[in-house]
């Protein structure tokens, strides 16, 4: 059981982590969409700024389900029924 709150732990931390770089890349991408629109930015690096805002809101929903599952796994360990 040790390991299981140990896990649901980790996850959280990870969901956190996630969910700041999914922020932090959509915000990114709002000023480097506006810097396009006025040309200071060229097409590959808006591209490539869409790419990592789109990995990191991936992450972080792969990231929100796996602390689903921790939860869920603990409170199996623990006896609980499911939410």
């Amino acid at each position: 059981m040790e390991s299981n709150v140990a896990l649901v732990k980790s996850a959280k931390m990870k969901l956190d982590a996630a969910d700041k770089r999914s922020n932090l890349a959509n915000e990114t991408r709002q000023f480097f969409d506006k810097s396009f629109r006025f040309g200071e930015t060229d097409l590959p690096t808006r591209l490539r700024i869409e790419l990592e805002a789109v990995d990191a809101s991936r992450q972080a929903a792969i990231a929100k389900i796996n602390y689903a599952v921790s939860v869920s796994n603990l409170r199996q360990a623990l006896g609980l029924l499911p939410e």
